[in-house]
């Protein structure tokens, strides 16, 4: 059994229980910490489509509003305008 041979790196320290914890525990904190910096991104950002839309459909509709206001102004004036040449 020459032929097979595990090489070691024995000279290397090995780090305790203790060292492997905390490094474990490094790793979930970074971890916890970019999954709740990305969560709060895309919080961020379907909370303001959501802004965006309702401002939206306001907009339009405080428009469509004032169109409909400004035909019915119009359309009265041209009739009190035919009423006044009927007259005359």
């Amino acid at each position: 059994m020459s032929g097979f041979q595990v090489k070691r790196f024995n000279w290397l320290p090995r780090p305790t229980a203790l060292e492997t914890a905390q490094a474990w525990r490094a790793r979930q904190q970074v971890a916890r910490e970019d999954f709740e910096a990305n969560n709060s991104a895309a919080w961020s950002v379907l909370t303001q489509a959501g802004a965006d839309l309702a401002t939206g459909m306001a907009s339009i509709a405080a428009s469509t509003a004032v169109k409909r206001l400004q035909d019915a102004a119009q359309a009265k004036n041209a009739e009190n305008a035919k009423a006044l040449d009927t007259l005359a």
